[in-house]
């Protein structure tokens, strides 16, 4: 049976779980597409983790804070001025609100509310946490997103490999 290479779109089904074990996300019904070897904005850690896997396997994979969404960086946590904060909006602790920036808006998350400003920390919400992939495998597709797997065979538990670290 063909196993994915660098190159091929791979379909695949996934649950993203954070360090408490909560479901983040998930992509049950539908398929997600990725091409193996390249990274997925949404499912970090996963670049090389595919190649050699066949249709059918599942592959669980922890994805350290550092190759996931990065470490949590104390410079991008700031007071900005209340004038950059939309009037009329409630501003309470643990909120998340867009903000105008350089670069456009920028989703931030209340850290304080103080009288000389407002606290934020623009860090990705999972910036410093370890994330656990749990992917299966539905179809391997070639690079011309035609079917090359005609069949799909789903393994008992007991042939289901696990990775640690990518």
């Amino acid at each position: 049976m063909r196993t994915a290479q660098p190159g091929d779109r791979v379909s695949l089904h996934y649950v993203k779980r954070s360090e408490n074990g909560g479901v983040a996300s998930s992509r049950g019904r539908a398929p997600l597409v990725v091409t193996v070897g390249t990274e997925h904005r949404r499912l970090p850690g996963l670049v090389t983790a595919l190649v050699g896997r066949r249709v059918g396997e599942r592959v669980r994979l922890l994805v350290p804070a550092e190759q996931a969404y990065g470490l949590s960086r104390p410079e991008r946590v700031r007071r900005l001025p209340r004038a950059r904060f939309p009037k009329g909006h409630a501003l309470t602790v643990g909120s998340r609100v867009y903000v105008p920036g350089r670069n456009g808006k920028r989703l931030v998350r209340i850290v304080a509310v103080r009288d000389d400003g407002i606290v934020v920390d623009a860090n990705h919400p999972w910036a410093g946490q370890d994330v656990t992939l749990e992917v299966k495998i539905i179809s391997i597709l070639g690079p011309s997103a035609e079917p090359v797997a005609a069949t799909t065979r789903t393994q008992s538990p007991a042939q289901e490999r696990t990775t640690h670290g990518v």
